[in-house]
């Protein structure tokens, strides 16, 4: 391998066209000795041609990285191949007046009548450096203002919940009260109480969702999901709230192209739902809902649901599917939050799905969605294991001992008054963790029923406590909590708890848990 001499340019026509080039040129021997420059590169490194041309490169590289300029040189020599721009290196000039900057050089090797050459083409990076500096620091701005919005709404959630606790847990006691029964007037306005905080419950849960979804945060797991079985059950649990409106509810077959789905199946049960919900709400007395199932082309399984209700205004059609909008009814008699059908389309798309609608104005509307179809058929999902409650007290005649760990008092009171009908019921209560084990090993009570956000030790930590005791291990735990996200409840369900239930936490629902592990009135 031959080498030019320094400053024997290689090429005439050459060197012509480096000099035109819109990148700094440099030609170099083997040797590492400057041959060629371009009036680019006397611009970007502030040497006048005649102070480059037979210096060393090293005459352009700062000197804390000239040892490893000559590794990547050497390196290069022993395999000469055009290496691109971009090749992963942080490069780095340095300029005349002692200066660094961030480069990009490509590196070509030239065969000449002259002999071998090196032609570095070198790019400066500072501007594009700044702005992906910007663009991290702007990324790391905008998840920091994410991570504290979550944070910020978990907390609101929390605070929200747990006053909704008390007012409809005793909304709920004084319609249940047999000893004093409500009048027919108070009982109205118990209904009242209980249909605006079931409200206000639902608006807390939509705008979290909302939340989680857009942060990214809403984790969807796909798999085989049988049409029929999603279908038929969110009718089963639509069919009270339509006997109350008159509406009868219609659940066609489901054809065998469209048995299958691939969705997370409790999103693929929240769309439904809302639609089916909307679908009632919004209809006349006396109305028809219908929910249809059908193949469509492109391998999607539709799912429609119908009503015969008021319709959309053509005017307000384009609106749907954005937050807080309710096609005319935002101050209308009919409750809604405006969130539901966003949340439906941002959950079918993260499924690969998509949503649409047609509506007529006073004829009716159909919603539908489209998720993938799956052509093997669902496999059954086993439910998780839960802590085997101790059966030698199942079904026993002595008295029952539950531990509540609670700080707030007013939930106190209502879990005294729920629990105050069963005679056979010791409740004893504990404002702390702590102060809840302590009575957990001293009572060995048959159930405990822990608060998450607790003062000092949580209800996650005083589970695991009690878990590693064996006098309180094989005791079961129910988590009641205003920790109500998914991610809370899967958090919780992992770690064991028996039952995960949020507040404001249903009487029935509660008291139906608590009647499968102590029998009460047995």
């Amino acid at each position: 391998m031959t080498t030019g001499a320094p400053g024997e340019v290689p090429d005439v026509r050459y060197r012509e066209l480096l000099d035109t080039a819109p990148d700094a040129m440099v030609v170099v021997g083997t040797d590492g000795t400057i041959a060629f420059v371009n009036v680019q590169t006397e611009k970007l490194f502030g040497y006048p041609r005649s102070e480059i041309v037979g210096r060393s490169l090293d005459l352009l590289v700062p000197e804390r990285f000239r040892g490893g300029h000559k590794h990547h040189v050497d390196r290069f020599l022993a395999h000469p191949v055009t290496r691109p721009m971009g090749s992963g290196l942080d490069l780095f000039g340095r300029r005349k007046d002692g200066t660094d900057f961030p480069i990009e050089v490509s590196l070509s090797p030239v065969h000449t009548e002259q002999g071998f050459w090196v032609s570095a083409s070198i790019r400066d990076v500072t501007e594009r450096k700044r702005i992906e500096e910007e663009l991290r620091a702007t990324h790391a701005i905008a998840e920091a203002a994410s991570a504290a919005k979550s944070e910020f709404l978990s907390s609101m959630s929390h605070e929200l919940r747990t006053p909704l606790n008390a007012i409809l847990g005793f909304a709920q006691l004084l319609q249940r009260d047999k000893k004093e029964p409500l009048s027919l007037r108070h009982r109205e306005r118990v209904d009242q109480i209980l249909k605006g905080g079931e409200h206000l419950l639902r608006l807390i849960d939509d705008i979290l969702d909302l939340s989680r979804i857009e942060a990214g945060s809403v984790a969807i797991s796909t798999e085989p999901v049988a049409t029929a079985e999603v279908l038929r059950e969110a009718v089963e649990t639509l069919e009270p709230m339509a006997a109350r409106a008159g509406i009868r509810l219609q659940l066609g077959p489901v054809p065998e192209a469209a048995a299958t789905v691939k969705a997370d199946r409790t999103r693929f049960a929240q769309i439904v739902m809302n639609y089916g919900s909307n679908a009632i709400k919004y209809s006349a007395g006396g109305g028809e809902v219908s929910v249809v199932a059908s193949a469509r082309s492109g391998g999607f399984v539709r799912v429609t649901v119908a009503d015969e209700g008021y319709g959309i205004p053509v005017e307000k059609q384009d609106k749907l599917f954005q937050p807080f909008q309710r096609a005319g009814q935002e101050t209308g008699p009919i409750e809604g939050t405006g969130i539901g059908l966003v949340i439906t389309k941002r959950l079918a798309e993260l499924m690969g799905g998509r949503v649409g609608f047609q509506s007529t104005p006073g004829t009716g509307s159909e919603f539908w969605v489209e998720l993938p179809v799956h052509a093997s058929a669902p496999t059954v999902a086993e439910g998780a294991a839960e802590t085997e409650p101790r059966k030698e007290r199942l079904g026993s005649q002595t008295r029952r001992v539950i531990v509540y760990v609670e700080d707030n008092p007013a939930n106190v009171v209502f879990m005294r008054d729920v629990l105050g009908d069963f005679e056979n019921i010791e409740l004893v209560t504990a404002p702390t963790a702590e102060m809840g084990i302590e009575i957990a090993r001293a009572r060995v009570p048959d159930v405990i029923i822990m608060d998450i956000n607790l003062p000092g030790m949580n209800g996650l930590a005083a589970l695991q406590v009690l878990r590693q005791d064996e006098r309180t291990k094989r005791i079961p735990v129910i988590a009641l909590t205003a920790a109500a996200s998914e991610r809370d409840r899967q958090r919780g369900l992992q770690a064991g708890f028996y039952r995960y239930l949020t507040k404001p936490v249903k009487v029935d629902e509660l008291v139906a848990g608590l009647e499968a592990l102590v029998a009460l009135g047995a």
